[in-house]
């Protein structure tokens, strides 16, 4: 491609927001302030932006992070204690969108989109050898854009899929009303008499008072299901202002059992921090009803509410996101053997 320059950056505070912007238009959580909140929460990781220019106009870029506390799988614990030490020494340089499972990298539609990605491709091996890292990772692609990459990278399944809804509703009645079958909608009066019964009550805020008993009940989520801990949680709840943010609490009496951060970036939702007690009967489904009446009143187009409890959001009308492929290529000799190893598409 004629005139094509990759320029790299390492502060979206470097990066002027009109063009970046311009080229986002449309992508959910992909916008300048989107980053300015990323930076600030995962501060503990140092970004890499590969900014690709024909002339003086922006037509793709690729946003990387060098990621030493990636939450590892659920794998065996002694592979599990393997993994943490060797990301720790050497880190992945990984593109994604920060905190939102979503690729980091765009691209303008109507051009020579492999001229391109190999470009930023090489770039970016480049700069994750410079930087000591184990691999260049182009996260949360789907299933055919991971093959379309240089001989070098290859392409893993890694990843449950997140879930994605369409919003086509003004409100939470013409939603139930339209969208949802009869059962459902006895789901929801059903979940209404249970919070009624058990004096559940649920307030949406601005802001989070008390962080660290939602974090009681964000871990208990995650350990129940296997998971680590996610290391920046405490920090989304803090600057949640940044992005929109609404913080959904469900309180028995004094006690609170059950908590979701809900946060918007381009006219999307994303549904996280999940947190919810033992034994207090459909405080789940009370967070989900009002994560959905809260993205109709602030009218988003798209909902995107993560992996796992796929047949619940499925009722709910929530499809599979095929966006759990990497395409990977290893920084040195050593983890591109790795690479040729264990993932298709290795040639080199």
């Amino acid at each position: 491609m004629t005139g094509l320059i990759v320029r790299t950056f390492f502060s979206i505070h470097d990066i002027e927001a009109q063009p970046w912007d311009q080229l986002a238009q449309g992508h959910p959580f992909q916008s300048h302030q989107w980053y300015v909140y990323g930076e600030r929460v995962m501060d503990d990781c140092s970004p890499v932006y590969l900014l690709a220019y024909q002339g003086d106009e922006l037509i793709a870029r690729a946003s990387f992070w060098l990621v030493r506390n990636e939450p590892i799988p659920k794998i065996p614990a002694p592979l599990r204690v393997i993994a943490r030490g060797l990301i720790r020494h050497w880190p992945p340089l990984i593109c994604r969108s920060p905190l939102a499972n979503i690729s980091g990298l765009i691209v303008k539609d109507g051009l020579n989109r492999n001229e391109i990605l190999k470009t930023i491709a090489q770039t970016a091996v480049e700069e994750a050898a410079s930087r000591g890292a184990s691999f260049a990772v182009f996260d949360y692609l789907d299933e055919a854009s991971s093959t379309d990459w240089p001989a070098a990278f290859g392409a893993i399944p890694v990843s449950e899929p997140g879930t994605v809804m369409k919003n086509h509703w003004n409100n939470l009645e013409e939603y139930l009303s339209a969208s949802i079958n009869k059962k459902e909608r006895r789901q929801y009066k059903r979940v209404m008499q249970v919070a009624h019964d058990f004096r559940l009550q649920l307030t949406r805020y601005k802001k989070v008072t008390d962080i660290k008993g939602a974090l009681d009940l964000i871990r208990n989520v995650e350990q129940r299901h296997g998971a680590l801990p996610n290391p920046w949680v405490p920090s989304m709840l803090e600057n949640m202002q940044m992005v929109n943010g609404t913080w959904l609490e469900v309180h028995a009496g004094q006690q609170l059992v059950g908590c979701m951060l809900l946060l918007e970036d381009n006219h999307a939702q994303m549904a996280t921090a999940l947190g919810l007690a033992e034994g207090i009967s459909d405080v789940y489904f009370l967070l989900l009803f009002a994560a959905l009446e809260t993205a109709m009143e602030h009218k988003v187009r798209l909902l995107r509410w993560g992996s796992g409890a796929y047949e619940a959001k499925r009722r709910l009308g929530f499809q599979l996101e095929q966006n759990n492929y990497v395409s990977i290529c290893g920084a040195n000799w050593l983890t591109r053997r790795f690479v040729r190893a264990f993932t298709t598409g290795s040639a080199n």
